[in-house]
């Protein structure tokens, strides 16, 4: 602040000495879709653990309704239970060694789409501790291009495969959970991070696929021994059982693409291809197969542009770009035949599109009726915050204010009376500030509420505080609020 409130704070406070709190949020690792809360517990929570982990998987929720629930801990505790903030229903976590916790939950219908929170309540022999974790409901909204390309080829899974438990877990059939013991052998008829199965006794459930051994290695096998006799039909049945048991496994779409293309099913082939560079850009096999393949359908796309077959030349230039992005050749007369068919717009974005791979070719930019310039660096694209790091549940939201309002400064003042009277005492001098409330937004692990206020000019200024609604610690994190909190 200029003057105003910091000048407030200074003139009221001379001469104060005040350290800097320092605070370290812990950060592990997240994969993609898992939402996780993880480290040590804070001083003066019941229980005293070096580590725990608490986790939802996926975070973003789309089309199943089913979540994974998790916990972790370095030590044994004697419980675990789950609630959510949509209803009262409690869900009890399973675990085989008092360390590693898990269930599965189907979320209830006619749920709400935003954020929501499973708070989980570990309990030890010396007392109870809490971790919150937010999920995100959403809904996929498909998207069409405005560029007509050929239907892709489905790929038809297997219905089911056999899986086996590897340690007792807990499994959810219908509305309730039951024990599975180790060793016990499941049919699987679906697969997220878990599976859909059938037990022995006929009724279907779900049950964590991290505690089954599946047989993605004996289809991988068979599909490479099928393969190699040339026998493509079969090799292509084993590679597609393959995927659909680990749908993130690079080397079975590489060879169900290889086995498609020693059938001459390019399209199909190109889907798998695009499948595996998704999940591994850098792995060159992958790289080289989709180089060549490109190369084949820019050649049908070449020989469809002198013969005077736009639209067919567009549909392959299209398959070419989606396995090499950077196919200068197939992005210029792709631009020439969308110009033929009479799309002068989408015909100049080809163009611009092919210069940001070679900014210095002359053809472009003859085509393109430019000023030869040279290359200019692209604005860096500012990244948009997913749902779940953009929202804040409502019940962490009131949890983490109600948890600073009640924190008091060193001298006992409750935090938000301390706020007001230094507002108070700012407008009593004759500044003039106009209180926005309060802010709240997800820090980490933490979550950052500030009390915004502005003063004539528009500056605007806040109060910041890191409150971690867990082990209910608060600390200030700018100056206004280490100045509030030692002195007021």
């Amino acid at each position: 602040m200029k003057k105003g409130l910091w000048l407030i704070l200074i003139v009221f406070l001379a001469g104060a000495a005040f350290g800097i709190d320092g605070g370290v949020i812990p950060s592990g690792s997240q994969q993609e879709n898992l939402s996780l809360k993880a480290g040590p517990t804070e001083p003066g929570e019941g229980l005293s653990l070096v580590w725990v982990e608490a986790m939802v998987y996926p975070k973003i929720i789309k089309d199943e309704k089913v979540i994974s629930l998790g916990v972790r801990t370095a030590s044994k505790v004697k419980e675990v239970k789950a609630f959510f903030d949509f209803n009262s229903e409690k869900v009890v976590l399973a675990s085989s060694d008092g360390m590693f916790w898990s269930n599965i939950y189907r979320i209830p219908a006619k749920i709400s789409s935003g954020v929501h929170v499973v708070r989980y309540q570990i309990g030890g022999a010396k007392g109870n501790i809490q971790r919150t974790v937010e999920f995100y409901i959403n809904s996929q909204i498909a998207l069409a291009g405005n560029i007509p390309v050929s239907p892709k080829p489905s790929v038809v899974a297997i219905s089911s495969w056999p899986i086996t438990v590897t340690s007792t877990c807990a499994a959810l059939t219908g509305t309730s959970s039951r024990i599975i013991q180790s060793g016990q052998k499941l049919t699987a008829l679906s697969k997220v991070p878990w599976y859909k199965v059938v037990f022995d006794d006929g009724s279907e459930g779900w049950i964590s696929s991290t505690r089954v051994k599946e047989p993605t290695e004996d289809y991988y096998n068979a599909g490479y021994k099928a393969y190699k006799a040339g026998n493509y039909a079969e090799a292509i049945k084993n590679y597609q059982n393959t995927v659909t048991v680990d749908p993130e496994f690079v080397k079975g779409y590489l060879w169900l693409a290889k086995s498609y293309m020693a059938q001459d099913n390019l399209d199909a082939a190109s889907e798998a291809l695009q499948k595996a560079l998704k999940l591994d850009e850098r792995d060159m096999d992958s790289r080289v197969l989709a180089t060549n393949l490109a190369q084949k359908f820019y050649s049908f796309g070449h020989a469809q542009f002198k013969s005077n077959n736009y639209n067919e030349a567009v549909a392959n230039f299209k398959k070419a770009l989606d396995l090499k992005p950077s196919s200068v050749l197939s992005w210029i007369e792709m631009g020439q035949s969308l110009s033929k068919l009479g799309f002068e717009a989408e015909s100049r974005n080809a163009w611009k599109e092919a210069l940001k791979y070679e900014p210095e070719n002359k053809e472009l930019h003859s085509l393109l009726k430019t000023d030869y310039q040279p290359a200019v660096a692209a604005k860096p694209v500012k990244e948009v915050p997913s749902p779940l790091e953009a929202a804040v549940s409502p019940l962490l939201s009131k949890d983490s204010l109600d948890i600073l309002k009640s924190e008091k400064t060193k001298k006992g003042t409750a935090l938000e009376k301390a706020i007001r009277s230094v507002i108070a005492m700012t407008r009593s001098l004759g500044t003039p500030i106009a209180e926005k409330g309060w802010q709240i937004k997800k820090q980490g692990e933490k979550f950052l509420v500030s009390y915004l206020c502005q003063q004539s000019g528009g500056v605007l200024e806040s109060f910041d505080w890191l409150v971690d609604v867990d082990s209910r610690q608060v600390l200030p994190h700018n100056d206004n609020a280490r100045l509030l909190m030692s002195r007021w």
